[in-house]
């Protein structure tokens, strides 16, 4: 019997349901794992809402809505970010840390109003939990993002060179540490500036590399 057909008798039989819910743990764990981009255990809250999700996915399920494991996928991934959106608190965000540059060279601020939903807010919020990894707090970008153009290209740069380079993206995202001997060699840059932007220069190469899409635009400065 396939897992479809386990799924619709389970929808109508509690026993089996439970059943089904404890053989694909892991699944779900792993689910929720990739849904907030951070390792979910059964201890967790979200390992719950996950389980929760699952067990709604169950009673959902028609073979219409394609493979069950996809569409469980699916209903996980949105109960968790439904929850993280009902949970989240209205701190500032830092807008004008994060602007980037048309091709005209004019500039695009942040957009606070799309900053209050869908997928930019899942992502402010699934970044920040990762920052914490790093000792950066999202909201420090307003104090140590560049202000000037020259030291916002320069700073690009820095994040262009990391994310170019397998061996040094993976320095920042596995051991935490921006590479500065290898950036300042390899672009004969300015070590003092690269290292009083450091938190910033780690989130950009995060955003860019790591599936971040609606924030990494705006670390996406134009030559000029």
């Amino acid at each position: 019997m396939n897992l479809e057909d386990r799924v619709a008798l389970a929808a109508k039989d509690e026993k089996l349901k439970n059943e089904l819910i404890g053989e694909y743990q892991n699944f779900i764990l792993s689910s929720a794992s990739k849904a907030l981009k951070r390792s979910v255990t059964v201890s967790d809250d979200e390992f719950i809402t996950a389980m929760m999700a699952f067990n709604e996915a169950i009673d959902s399920y028609d073979s219409s809505k394609g493979r069950f494991v996809s569409f469980a996928s699916v209903v996980i991934r949105n109960r968790i970010i439904d929850d993280l959106r009902r949970s989240s608190k209205h701190a500032a965000v830092p807008f004008s840390s994060l602007s980037s540059e048309n091709d005209e060279g004019e500039i695009k601020e942040f957009d606070a109003a799309a900053a209050d939903s869908g997928d930019l807010k899942w992502e402010i919020e699934a970044l920040t939990a990762e920052l914490d990894k790093f000792g950066i707090s999202f909201f420090e970008l307003a104090q140590v993002s560049p202000k000037s153009r020259k030291t916002k290209r320069l700073c690009f740069d820095a994040v262009r060179y990391i994310s170019e380079n397998p061996d040094l993206t993976d320095t920042v995202i596995r051991k935490h540490i921006l590479p500065i001997n290898e950036i300042t060699a390899g672009l004969n840059t300015n070590r003092k500036t690269l290292e009083r932007h450091r938190k910033y220069i780690i989130t950009a190469v995060i955003a860019v590399t790591q599936d971040y899409p609606a924030i990494a635009e705006y670390f996406n400065i134009k030559e000029v």
